[in-house]
């Protein structure tokens, strides 16, 4: 008589559930995710600095634009090239401030009007005689300070704030409401002079220095317009350091963030083409990246113009 057994019927496999470490949302695994806070934080920061400073919130008063403060700080840049101070000249005064209003008015940005009238045509009109003239123009920079800083940025402008030939200047502050398609801008103009003893020689410099002999004809007299300045705010910040220090700022901001873009894009592919979890590796680097693009991008912004 044959005996036969049953074996027992194994359970479905699919009644066992395996659960591996790596499923389970640990401490490590939500930790893997806790820089991308702070970088949006440092990112909505640095947006906010930007805007605050572009619309001079920060590092300066908009209003301080009197002419005590721009005589100051121009005579403290003229203190440390043991120069002279300059004094402030009414009629210089009032060609500066006749000037910046024609170009508030008529919205040009230069030192010739756009119909043909030299500069030094404003100080002439005011009843200014003078041997030796300049002009510095400056506009969208936060405050005095600032539009002196710049001018001391380029060596042109430097020149003129610096050359001992001149005793006088006035300044001229207009804030107009749409100045180039920039909005809001306040428009700085400087006239520097040196009163005439003579009718003799007289001369007047634009940057680039260059000079018009009195009695010239009206085609020798007409200067070629330089070009426009761009003052970054790093080079405020650093006292007017070479320009090349802006470009290596530039460079190295462009380079963190083209690394940060480049290692989360790789992330993203392997989440959206290989499935994988998504899950950034040494993230106190991409902190630190951010942070540097960030600061970056801000500090090299446009700070202001000159001419």
């Amino acid at each position: 008589m044959a005996i036969s057994t049953k074996p027992k019927p194994k359970a479905p496999s699919h009644h066992k559930k395996r659960q591996a470490a790596h499923h389970r949302k640990s401490k490590q695994y939500v930790q893997s995710y806790w820089p991308y806070l702070p970088m949006l934080l440092v990112v909505a920061l640095g947006i906010t600095v930007n805007s605050l400073w572009a619309n001079h919130g920060v590092l300066g008063d908009a209003t301080d634009y009197s002419s005590t403060t721009l005589l100051s700080d121009t005579n403290t840049q003229r203190a440390q090239a043991h120069e002279a101070d300059l004094t402030i000249d009414p009629q210089l005064t009032a060609a500066a401030q006749a000037k910046a209003e024609d170009m508030a008015a008529r919205n040009y940005w230069a030192h010739d009007t756009p119909d043909g009238k030299a500069p030094w045509a404003f100080i002439t009109a005011a009843g200014y005689n003078y041997e030796l003239a300049g002009e510095n123009l400056a506009y969208g920079f936060a405050d005095a300070q600032a539009a002196v800083n710049g001018w001391m940025n380029s060596p042109t402008h430097r020149a003129n704030v610096l050359n001992a030939g001149y005793q006088q200047v006035g300044f001229g502050v207009v804030t107009t409401p749409n100045y180039q398609g920039k909005g809001e801008q306040t428009i700085v103009v400087a006239e520097y002079g040196k009163p005439s003893t003579s009718v003799a020689t007289i001369r007047f410099t634009v940057p680039p220095t260059a000079a018009s002999v009195a009695g010239a004809s009206a085609s020798n007299n007409q200067q070629r317009e330089p070009a426009t300045q761009l003052v970054s705010r790093l080079q405020l910040l650093t006292n007017g350091q070479p320009t090349w220090t802006t470009f290596a700022v530039t460079m190295i901001a462009s380079s963190a963030l083209l690394v940060f873009v480049i290692r989360h894009g790789l992330y993203l592919r392997r989440l959206l083409v290989n499935g994988e979890v998504f899950v950034a590796r040494h993230p106190k680097v991409d902190f630190v990246i951010v942070t540097i693009a960030t600061i970056g991008f801000v500090v090299t912004r446009t700070s202001g113009l000159i001419r």
